[in-house]
């Protein structure tokens, strides 16, 4: 106040002195004018820059807009596979984009592959083309967000549209933004969004700008050449205004004790409204003074205190940390402390205060403490809130990644001191993506909470259980020994094995567990997370649903393991995989009824790998599913130029699906487009699915093959009687055939036993009215003892080995049979080149065990 009226005072015999001193027009003109077209030179030059730094701010702000705004609606749509070169198309993330581009700023939104082409935008004329990786492009691909200003039309942007009674002359622009798209696993960009944003928003605060900080600048100059005129006003009004001070320092006396009045009700009327209670204590912690806030905090009027002592109200856990502040700072003059304590609210509850103390003891306005709190028991539930969401997971609340890394390296450091070991069990769910895709996101978090549910009652109440992203959990068990792991990770799987409700669904789950016991030269906790997670994949290849301890070979292992999977996604296109036939006889005549494809890969270094190296790659990493779609193409190609070639039209072709291919949507419209395709009759394909994929989900399967059934497909169990199918699931399968496992063919050799066994499976056959085959004939002692039993068809290394499409044409067109004189064909191979190409074709061939796997694809 006392500034404010003392400049009044000022500016107003400055205007007076400024109306009796004569003007000099000439010497004025030469000194404003070109003081004033400098500032406006310089105004024009600080309002372009103003405006420059609004736009990039504007351009920086939209960055993360955007990214908020993909990362929210397309990110949890997309993963690594989704941007695939021959990944299958979402026509929900199309219609995502074109939702988002509907209303708002944002114009067109575009998702780019790695490779330059555009997999998914809001404007279809985009889809699927290909184009050149600009700068912005690839820096986004480098991992880093940029954007750039574009005019309607041009580099790509989209066409201006002309609002009606818009001016044509004025050309739109647009805000180009490229974001980066993270892999989950290792947060690589695997791809880009592409967003064009309307900027005219943005151009229109732009010149607002710009022509604001033009107009300051014209004030600034205007007012500065008022100062320059003041300034030259000579000798005689400096005196004048010397004088006119004198006369009005009595009045300016007068309005500095007014303003001092105000300013001490202003200062009483603060301390009544702040929402902080102010409150002054004497020497000895008795509160003499209170504000009236102390009734909004704590709920009691300021007066009840008053003659109190301050530490009356105060949690007992807290009052003796309190009274040993107050006194320390009472003790020093001047001195200030911060602490927080509890106290007592009038309705019985505790709230957190978090107070400020300072010593004005010494000041005779106050003598006294001054003691400034607040309420801070909200802030401290939410940062207690926030510190809990730090150290675990959001979805199932188990301990995460970061919290998991902690306690291991605890752990680890009471280990190092002479305890018994500390071991991590390091699980993760088999073939998770599977439900995901059947049951959908939402069944597949409750899923994840159901399992860590269970994984915290199967272990100590003393272990950590984490989840550390995805279908990944991780323990800690502390002082354990292998036994003891081990006996840890048997009660995981077989809580694990009991089957969880799913939206009305009995779903079952298997894990995979690796684990790692840390020694003397086990390393960090990193280190031993490492090990676990090496153990967990070998675990993972034979097979899943059990675990593996970790030893220094599995790395290696594992690291091959690694390159084949890598190896094999490029399989197909380099023409290394194909496919081997193995004829189908019927029993009775030998004559070749049909054929079942195998798939073979021959690497061009590591030579022939067996399919029970492979195709549990190819079933972890999805590329089942487009192997599977070759294998079945492939085959019903040839099957139907088999049939042409040969008159034979009753000619069938079988062709194994794994349980992913079971889960994917896509497979009955598949199937049906490649019998259209390839001109074969439906009735001449047999789909095989094995026994235990078959009760993995009964309902899918069933719905899956009711629509295949309806196609005019046959169904066969594969390897029946190694699982866990019972007759009730046989009467509710449409299934057409019951294919008799080879180890059950095997065992005929060994008595009467293995014969019953075998009697009751085509007793069965023929109770429900199946087909069967019989696998894996490898004697005539063996045929003859089916033949005796029942069987009519059947297949084996009795008849002929797996050979390429090229022998089996040979061999229908010749009309060879099996042989009936108890020896295995010479003739399964036609001709000498015949034989000598299917011997360079199929080095090392595969027993028929090692085919079992194979024919999953």
């Amino acid at each position: 106040m006392r500034r404010s009226t003392v400049a009044s005072l000022e500016t107003n015999a400055a205007a007076v002195r400024a109306a009796r001193l004569p003007r000099r027009p000439s010497f004025h003109a030469l000194v404003i004018i070109p003081a004033v077209a400098v500032i406006v030179v310089m105004a024009i030059i600080v309002s372009n820059s103003a405006a420059d730094a609004l736009r990039e701010s504007a351009k920086e702000s939209a960055v993360q807009n955007v990214e908020a705004i993909v990362r929210g609606y397309l990110d949890p749509a997309l993963g690594e596979s989704s941007l695939d070169l021959d990944a299958t198309r979402d026509p929900a993330i199309d219609q995502q984009l074109e939702r988002l581009t509907q209303s708002g700023e944002l114009r067109r939104i575009s998702i780019w592959s790695r490779d330059g082409r555009v997999v998914y935008s809001s404007d279809p004329a985009l889809r699927g083309r290909r184009f050149s990786i600009g700068a912005e492009l690839g820096s986004a691909y480098a991992g880093e967000g940029v954007a750039r200003y574009i005019d309607a039309g041009e580099g790509g942007a989209p066409a201006q549209k002309l609002e009606p009674g818009a001016d044509p002359t004025m050309a739109r622009r647009y805000l180009e933004l490229f974001v980066p798209i993270r892999g989950m696993v290792d947060g690589n960009p695997i791809g880009v969004y592409d967003v064009f944003q309307d900027a005219q928003r943005i151009e229109a605060r732009v010149d607002t700008t710009r022509l604001g900080v033009f107009i300051l600048a014209l004030i600034a100059s205007s007012l500065l050449g008022g100062l320059i005129v003041l300034a030259f006003g000579g000798t005689s009004r400096v005196l004048a205004a010397q004088n006119r001070r004198l006369q009005e320092q009595a009045t300016t006396e007068r309005l500095l004790m007014v303003d001092l009045q105000r300013s001490e009700e202003r200062f009483r009327s603060l301390v009544r409204n702040a929402s902080d209670v102010v409150a002054v204590l004497g020497p000895d912690g008795v509160i003499k003074y209170q504000s009236p806030a102390a009734e909004r905090v704590l709920g009691r009027s300021p007066n009840e205190a008053i003659d109190r002592h301050a530490t009356d109200a105060i949690h007992p856990d807290d009052k003796a940390a309190v009274e040993r502040r107050l006194n320390e700072v009472a003790s020093v003059p001047g001195a200030e402390a911060t602490f927080e304590f509890r106290a007592r609210h009038n309705d019985g509850s505790f709230r957190m205060l978090e107070a400020i103390a300072k010593n004005l003891l010494d000041d005779p306005a106050v003598g006294g403490v001054v003691v400034n709190y607040r309420d801070v028991t909200e802030r401290k539930a939410l940062e207690e809130q926030l510190r809990h969401q730090a150290f675990h997971d959001v979805l199932t609340g188990l301990a995460n990644r970061s919290l998991f890394r902690d306690r291991l390296a605890h752990a680890l450091a009471r280990a190092s001191r002479g305890a018994l070991p500390t071991a991590v069990l390091y699980l993760d769910i088999d073939d998770f993506k599977a439900v995901n895709d059947r049951l959908g996101h939402a069944e597949g978090d409750r899923l994840l909470v159901l399992v860590g549910e269970r994984l915290v009652a199967a272990t100590r109440a003393g272990d950590t259980v984490a989840r550390l992203g995805g279908d990944e959990f991780a323990v800690i068990a502390e002082e354990t020994d292998p036994a003891d792991a081990q006996a840890a990770a048997d009660r995981i799987l077989k809580t694990l094995a009991d089957p969880f409700d799913l939206d009305g669904r009995e779903t079952a789950v298997r894990g995979s567990i690796g684990i790692a016991i840390h020694d003397a030269d086990g390393g960090d906790a990193d280190e031993l997370l490492r090990r676990a997670d090496i153990a967990m994949y070998a675990a993972k290849a034979r097979g899943g649903d059990g675990y593996a301890t970790y030893d220094a070979s599995l790395y290696e292992a594992t690291v091959a393991r690694m390159e084949s999977k890598a190896d094999l996604q490029g399989a197909l296109e380099r023409g290394e995989l194909d496919v081997a036939y193995q004829p189908i006889v019927d029993m009775e005549t030998a004559e070749v009824t049909g054929a079942e494809a195998l798939m073979r890969w021959v690497h061009p270094i590591r030579g022939s790998i067996p399919p029970s190296d492979f195709i549990p790659l190819a079933e972890e990493s999805g590329l089942i599913v487009e192997l599977g779609k070759w294998i079945l193409e492939t085959a019903c190609r040839q099957a139907r130029d088999w049939q042409v070639e040969s008159g034979r039209e009753d000619l069938t072709i079988s062709v194994n699906l794994s349980g992913r291919q079971i889960a994917d949507p896509d497979l009955v419209g598949d199937v049906a487009r490649i019998l259209a395709t390839t001109g074969l009759e439906p009735a001449c394909l047999t789909l095989e699915i094995t026994e235990t994929t078959l009760v993995r989900d009964v309902e899918t399967t069933i719905a899956v093959f009711r629509a295949l059934k309806a196609l005019g497909v046959r169904l066969a169990i594969d390897d029946f009687g190694t699982g866990y199918s019972s007759l009730s699931y046989l009467r509710q399968f449409p299934i057409d055939i019951l294919k008799i496992d080879r180890s059950f063919v095997a065992s005929l050799d060994e008595g009467t036993e293995s014969s019953a066994l075998v009697r009751s499976i085509l007793n069965l056959s023929a109770t429900l009215r199946l087909d069967t085959v019989a696998e894996g004939i490898e004697t005539p002692e063996q045929r003859k003892a089916l033949e005796s039993l029942g069987a009519t068809r059947g297949q084996g290394y009795l008849f002929a080995r797996p050979m390429d499409p090229s022998d089996m044409a040979a061999l229908l067109a010749d009309g060879v049979s099996a042989p009936t004189n108890g020896h295995p064909a010479d003739t399964s191979i036609p001709t000498t080149a015949a034989r000598a190409r299917h011997r360079s074709r199929t080095t090392a061939m595969p027993t028929r065990s090692e085919s079992h796997h194979e024919v999953r694809s």
